[in-house]
């Protein structure tokens, strides 16, 4: 039997084709204010499509559609997966009352993010409106640093005494259909502390009889409320957890991270470095000023500014070689730009490495000299064919030579310069994404040019 699968592209249209007419539908039931219908229509798609129908919407009729959803759960997983902007819009153009009943709904990891965004008057409004379960919760969260464990966790956490049986373990979970997740058992002692942990296979695989504490991993992979967000998603990956615990300093679980929180935390961090490597900034995402994207990206800019400034002068103080032979000038943009391609992909995957602990300051000595061979390895083959092309079109060994070993050596030492910055920036506590960009492809460019003319003064003998 053959199965016709669709390629991605053709996929993807079609998801665009029946997107497109999801959404001309949606606000054609809004003009005609047929608001059974549109609700009817609304509480078939899935919270993540919708986030994604309503991001196409006309801006003037966003909040009135997103207030059509009946179920004020299904609103406020949508409201979660919203773009930052369009969940701006909603609670800027929504009234207090109306928008704690859907924030009552948001898990409250999720409510104390959006809640810690919002001007303080505006903030304490909302708070006073909110049940006092969801007040004391997002308070309490309110306390961490955004980026900790604490700040990412969620209180909503289902735990045990460790005295029970496994029979009354079971009974516990079916009678809480609400809480997050339970993908682990967590066991306290008599007093709350953390005490062991039982997964849902080794629960259901006992006796009905047998204490739970006869049964439970007492050596438990957790984190402190002050954990940094970074070692929490690497601990997650490293050990494929599905989620793990939050405890305070006195050993009391006071929440949980899911591996969901985990993949915002990557996904965030990821982009943080990649803009950092770039030169510029997250806030730069956020924000439509001209003026402002300029400022932040200036500062980069800056050090590239600079490091041009310095290559020229390099160029002039060999002005007389270059004069003497012109050619050397032809070839100047192919030396500089292969040795800049090297030390980019070098520092990525430097500055990767080292932000998902994949690589460690101690491996300094390995990884300079496995980026040393990489660098002969490419160097070699792209300065023989360079060399190769060099003497055929000018007729010149000599140009052929000095082009040859200026590329050599030029993507050797951008390899490891973009290995060696970013162990220097993560010794010194400095971020290493800022060794990339502007600083690596500047050092390059100086030293790249130094190193041409200098082989060329030695083979020209000028």
């Amino acid at each position: 039997m053959q199965i016709n699968i669709e390629s991605k592209p053709a996929a993807s249209a079609t998801y665009d084709r029946k997107k497109k007419r999801l959404v001309e539908t949606i606000d054609r039931l809004y003009a005609r204010n047929a608001r059974a219908s549109l609700q009817k229509m609304l509480s078939k798609i899935h919270p993540a499509d919708l986030a994604s129908v309503l991001d196409d919407l006309p801006p003037a009729h966003l909040v009135d559609i997103f207030y059509a959803i009946a179920d004020t759960a299904m609103a406020a997983d949508v409201f979660s997966q919203l773009p930052p902007d369009l969940r701006e819009q909603v609670m800027r153009e929504s009234s207090l009352e109306r928008l704690a009943g859907v924030l009552e709904h948001v898990p409250p990891d999720e409510l104390a993010d959006l809640i810690g965004e919002l001007p303080e008057e505006q903030r304490e409004q909302l708070l006073a409106l909110l049940g006092r379960e969801s007040q004391d919760e997002v308070e309490s969260l309110l306390q961490y640093d955004p980026d900790s464990a604490g700040g990412i966790m969620t209180t909503d956490i289902f735990s045990l005494p460790q005295t029970l049986s496994v029979e009354e373990g079971i009974e516990n979970i079916r009678s809480h259909e609400d809480v997050e997740m339970v993908f682990y058992l967590y066991l306290t002692d008599e007093a709350g502390r953390l005490a062991g942990v039982v997964s849902l296979r080794q629960l259901l695989l006992a006796r009905p009889d047998t204490p739970l504490h006869k049964i439970m991993n007492r050596r438990v992979m957790k984190v402190s409320t002050d954990t940094d967000q970074t070692t929490v998603a690497m601990l997650v990956d490293k050990y494929r957890l599905l989620a793990i615990p939050v405890v305070n300093d006195d050993n009391l679980l006071v929440g949980m991270i899911t591996v969901d929180d985990v993949i915002d935390v990557l996904e965030e961090e990821t982009t943080r470095d990649m803009l950092k490597m770039a030169g510029t900034s997250e806030s730069e995402t956020l924000t439509q000023s001209s003026f402002k994207i300029a400022r932040i990206r200036l500062p980069w800019l800056l050090a590239a500014f600079v490091g041009g400034l310095a290559a020229t002068a390099v160029i002039g103080r060999y002005e007389a070689i270059l004069a003497e032979v012109l050619v050397l000038g032809a070839f100047l943009p192919v030396v500089m730009g292969m040795a800049g391609n090297v030390g980019v992909q070098s520092a990525t995957v430097a500055v990767r490495g080292l932000a998902t602990g994949a690589i460690d300051v101690r491996d300094t000595v390995p990884l300079v000299l496995k980026e040393l061979r990489v660098g002969l390895l490419l160097g070699s083959f792209y300065g023989v064919i360079l060399a190769v092309y060099g003497y055929l079109i000018h007729d010149s060994i000599a140009l052929g030579e000095v082009v040859g070993l200026t590329i050599l050596g030029n993507m050797t030492g951008a390899a490891l310069l973009a290995v060696l910055l970013p162990m220097i920036f993560q010794r010194l506590k400095v971020d290493p994404a800022v060794a990339t960009g502007p600083f690596v492809t500047t050092a390059i460019d100086i030293l790249g040019v130094l190193n041409y003319f200098v082989i060329a003064s030695w083979i020209y003998q000028l």
